[in-house]
């Protein structure tokens, strides 16, 4: 019933819709982009040659401004209303003390690469674009990151979706769930090396 309801969102609001779950996820509002960006890809695979005229490029377009956005509003948040609030009102979007003290020490250390690969992270994403604008990070060096990190998350899952979901109609007939599912099998097992990889570097 969900996905009924969001694909009737997507279908109906189209690429604005895109942008306005992308932002929303990334100031900190829960919702599973990942998850997201492959059902947009799957239903782009599966859309009928007559229905919206949607592409991929721009729903991919869509997704990066989206998320860049989001990443820019919650640096400007930091940038300008500092510490203090982040903590007191932090939790509303799931930035507790020690997370906070967590992604801080880290981010200090990596902060192009905590930008960039923090997208393939959930909850890392949200907060290190706080972290940034608290920090007084150079703005060209985060939008350069939150750009290049952006381009390469959207265009993976949008694309992962659509080739995942095309192979899925022309072969085994699975339903959009089912390659949803594949997916985020697939990225539990992304993300768990991205993990080890970034703690290797960390060391």
């Amino acid at each position: 019933m969900l996905m009924e309801q969001i694909q009737s969102l997507f279908f109906t609001y189209g690429y604005p819709f895109v942008f306005a779950f992308m932002y929303c996820g990334l100031i900190g509002i829960p919702a599973a982009e990942e998850s997201f960006m492959i059902f947009v890809g799957v239903t782009l695979s599966q859309a009928p040659a007559s229905g919206p005229t949607l592409s991929v490029a721009g729903c991919i377009a869509m997704a990066v401004l989206g998320s860049v956005s989001g990443m820019v509003t919650a640096f400007l948040i930091g940038y300008y209303i500092g510490k203090p609030f982040m903590m007191k009102y932090g939790r509303l979007i799931r930035i507790t003390p020690a997370r906070w003290e967590k992604a801080g020490a880290y981010f200090q250390r990596h902060a192009f690469l905590a930008i960039a690969a923090g997208y393939f992270i959930p909850g890392v994403r949200q907060i290190n674009p706080y972290l940034a604008g608290l920090s007084r990070a150079s703005y060209l060096i985060f939008f350069i990151a939150s750009l290049t990190g952006a381009l390469i998350w959207a265009t993976l899952f949008i694309l992962l979706g659509f080739f995942a979901g095309s192979q899925a109609r022309r072969f085994l007939a699975f339903s959009p769930v089912h390659v949803i599912l594949i997916g985020l099998l697939l990225l539990i097992g992304f993300i768990t090396i991205t993990v080890i990889r970034l703690r290797k570097a960390g060391r």
